[in-house]
């Protein structure tokens, strides 16, 4: 289930719809494939806290404005928050994340850590751009 601009009561995970420049961009996770910065929420943190720590954390990048877009809850009840920024800056990466590469695309990879569709669903869903 995917509710666009809807916030849930509470929520296990943050994602974020990063984008430099207006391309999508993307982390290459070591042990799976290409997905957008995301990950638990810790405690205490709201879902933008949480985006600016993952987008930092995964794509070494420093957010500007992040909208909360809505968000999804997959079968088994995990509930994530759908957040969307452009980056300012990238940095370096530090620390022994999972990410091996970090890269901007004009359209949505072929090889995704997930092949659900629902990337590729958000992005027409909020008019942001990447869709193939």
């Amino acid at each position: 289930m995917v509710r666009v601009g809807a916030l849930p009561d509470r929520h296990d995970s943050v994602v974020c719809l990063l984008f430099d420049r207006g391309r999508p961009v993307l982390v290459r996770h070591r042990d799976r494939a290409w997905e957008f910065p995301g990950g638990h929420a810790e405690p205490g943190e709201d879902p933008e806290a949480t985006a600016r720590r993952e987008a930092r954390e995964e794509a070494g990048a420093e957010l500007g404005e992040v909208r909360t877009a809505g968000h999804y809850v997959l079968a088994d009840g995990h509930t994530t928050v759908v957040t969307c920024a452009e980056a300012r800056a990238f940095r370096p990466l530090s620390g022994d994340f999972e990410t091996v590469e970090v890269r901007s695309f004009d359209t949505l990879p072929d090889a995704l850590s997930w092949d659900d569709g629902i990337y590729a669903h958000l992005l027409r869903e909020l008019g942001l751009p990447g869709v193939p």
